[in-house]
């Protein structure tokens, strides 16, 4: 295969890494994990004050809110005109005769079909971030197997040339391995988040910071500062290419060259059908599981579905400041006094509960809709391409193999030694 004699002849000339001549971008800091201890014997009092990853953090702007409408309703409800003496008692305290404020709607019904949606989203939610648990460890499972199958698989014959050209397939196979896993965290994550917060090429855009798009010189995906560094896993006549190719298909590129390595592998090998096979088979099941990330990623929740959940959302936590206002003051008109100061604060907890329990579920489902981005509760996929680079590397060391090149450096020893 034309291809395939590219490649090796290209190693065989010197693998030079791009990150030699062109370094990627200054890394962001180490993403930060929530702790939640449970163990401790007090732990039922401090897990309550927390802020960070909590949905304290994300709903703050909605309880501010709800706490100023509810002032404003207080003040409406308690205003001297509703204990006017040429007042009916029947129109005494009726916020809708004097302002069109609906404080007598029973909110069962709003509830009941708010929180019978939530559910179904909550779901949907949790089952995406279990799912895509399962499939990072699956993609680095298979990984892993593939470079068990073509480190310890037995050569055909214990010939120098036979030893020196596994050797040289080998390295290139794990070179190719580690890249194919960087393509497919950049369709799962960076195409859709951005690169790492405050990493160098981090300039507050998101996925618009990540430019993978038109001429080569234009593009800064190999610059992506997540180890193992692309920019150590190419060299410069691969980034011109793989510039070239889509970014939904670069997976699928790798997965084709690693494919025809280890048809060329196979002709070393004592069973070599067998060996094809089982390649195959890695290579297969990586890019399914691969292609799983991608439809939770892609799959978005139905548009007049999530609009209807917010809009009843917003309904029953901005009426229920219009419900609970009067809950102490109804029959307290002979104690006025006294009941007053309790009047002023009657719907507060009520509306703050509920905002936070409404909201802070809409924010939970929203964040575990997609586990791959760079929340403090998502998956950290870097954790994953540093496994799959150490797994495979230790591999090779168990297997006797002179393949230690080290990904996390853009300049390693020689892979021809023998160990």
């Amino acid at each position: 295969n034309p291809a395939v004699l590219a490649l090796i002849a290209k190693e065989e000339a010197g693998f030079l890494p791009l990150g030699s001549k062109e370094p990627p971008a200054p890394d962001g800091p180490d993403k930060v994990v929530p702790e939640f201890n449970e163990d401790s014997e007090i732990a039922f009092i401090t897990n309550v004050f927390k802020w960070q990853g909590t949905v304290f953090a994300d709903v703050w702007p909605q309880m501010i809110c709800i706490v100023l409408w509810t002032l404003i309703v207080t003040i409406l409800y308690n205003i001297e005109d509703f204990y006017s003496a040429d007042t009916p008692e029947w129109l005494q305290h009726n916020m809708w005769k004097v302002y069109g404020l609906p404080s007598d709607v029973n909110p069962n019904i709003i509830g009941t079909v708010f929180f019978f949606l939530l559910v179904f989203v909550m779901g949907t939610s949790y089952s995406n971030f279990i799912e895509g648990r399962k499939q990072l460890g699956g993609m680095c499972n298979f990984g892993r197997e593939l470079a068990q199958c073509i480190y310890s698989h037995p050569l055909k014959d214990k010939e120098p040339e036979t030893f020196e050209k596994a050797e040289l397939l080998r390295k290139i196979i794990r070179r190719k391995l580690n890249l194919m896993f960087a393509f497919q965290r950049h369709v799962t994550r960076e195409s859709h988040e951005g690169f790492i917060p405050d990493c160098g090429l981090d300039a507050g855009g998101g996925a618009d910071d990540f430019k993978y798009k038109g001429p080569a010189q234009e593009q800064n995906w190999y610059r992506d500062p997540c180890k193992p560094a692309i920019a150590n896993l190419i060299d410069s006549a691969e980034r011109d290419f793989y510039s070239t190719v889509g970014l939904g298909v670069r997976p699928a590129a790798v997965q084709s060259e690693i494919n025809m390595l280890c048809g060329e592998l196979s002709k070393l090998m004592k069973y070599s059908s067998f060996f094809l096979d089982s390649c195959h088979l890695n290579t297969e099941g990586e890019m399914n599981l691969f292609k799983g990330t991608a439809r939770i990623v892609t799959t978005k929740m139905p548009m007049p579905y999530k609009h209807l959940l917010y809009v009843l959302n917003f309904i029953f936590c901005f009426l229920m400041p219009l419900m609970t206002v009067k809950l102490v003051d109804a029959g307290a008109h002979s104690e006025r006094e006294s009941a007053e100061y309790f009047t002023y604060f009657a719907g507060w907890f009520t509306s703050l509960l509920a905002t936070v329990i409404c909201y802070g579920m809409l924010e939970i489902a929203a964040s575990l809709q997609n586990p791959f981005g760079h929340d403090p509760v998502d998956h950290d996929i870097g954790i994953y391409a540093l496994r799959l680079h150490n797994e495979t590397k230790i591999v090779a060391k168990a297997a006797g193999s002179g393949d230690q090149w080290d990904y996390m450096k853009p300049v390693a020893t020689d892979f021809t030694t023998k160990l």
